[in-house]
């Protein structure tokens, strides 16, 4: 024969049940919350305060992002990155990353403020900005938010310019590159864009002199 349940535990029963229906009532809502907030989506900056960005990017003192040249018709291609949207860090204004980068060789860096290798990249990318024969290096800041991304290079005291505010997937698409970071590109001047593989993340800036070498000859 069973035993009688106590009337303390038949009371408490129901109310569990309550708790569990509205855990699980409320859960859904809360998962799309977080979704809809973090930083592995690439819509995160487009919300951002525009005076809390005009802040953080006078901190940051980059340095100001390539603009577009007036080039004759024959010489307009943009290459590969041609189409692409983005805005300069901190900026509300949209640019073609392919006419703005066009005509010079360039570095290129995918990155972001969450990619542990990042920050420690991105140091060695400034360090390399400042030495002789260097290169034009530009970063882009993919899957972030704007304000953590001036955040970071504040920090590490990285004044190369930066782009972010991209749709990621065309952008990985136009380079043909994997779901990894950081990336680096050399953007050589008849538009060609060449992944630099070797290392797969720069600690010294005579790996990226020596990279940016063999792939300009």
């Amino acid at each position: 024969m069973s035993r009688p349940m106590p009337v303390g535990v038949r009371w408490l029963v129901p109310v569990l049940a309550v708790i569990v229906v509205l855990i699980v009532a409320l859960w859904p809502r809360q998962a799309d919350q977080d979704l809809s907030t973090g930083l592995s989506s690439p819509e995160t900056g487009r919300g951002s305060n525009q005076a809390e960005l005009d802040r953080l990017a006078a901190t940051a003192a980059l340095q100001p992002c390539p603009t577009a040249k007036a080039v004759p018709d024959t010489e307009a291609s943009s290459g590969p990155l041609g189409g692409i949207r983005a805005r300069c860090l901190g900026s509300a204004a949209e640019v073609d990353l392919g006419a703005v980068l066009n005509g010079e060789p360039t570095l290129i860096n995918l990155w972001a403020s969450w990619c542990g290798p990042c920050r420690e990249e991105i140091p060695v990318l400034e360090a390399y900005a400042h030495t002789p024969g260097a290169v034009r290096v530009v970063g882009v800041d993919v899957e972030d938010s704007a304000t953590a991304a001036l955040a970071l290079l504040t920090e590490l005291g990285a004044h190369y310019p930066s782009f972010g505010d991209t749709d990621t997937a065309a952008l990985r698409g136009a380079l043909a590159a994997p779901p990894v970071l950081p990336m680096s590109f050399l953007l050589r001047p008849d538009g060609s864009i060449h992944r630099i593989t070797t290392p797969a993340v720069f600690d010294d800036p005579t790996q990226i002199h020596r990279a940016v070498s063999e792939l300009s000859s």
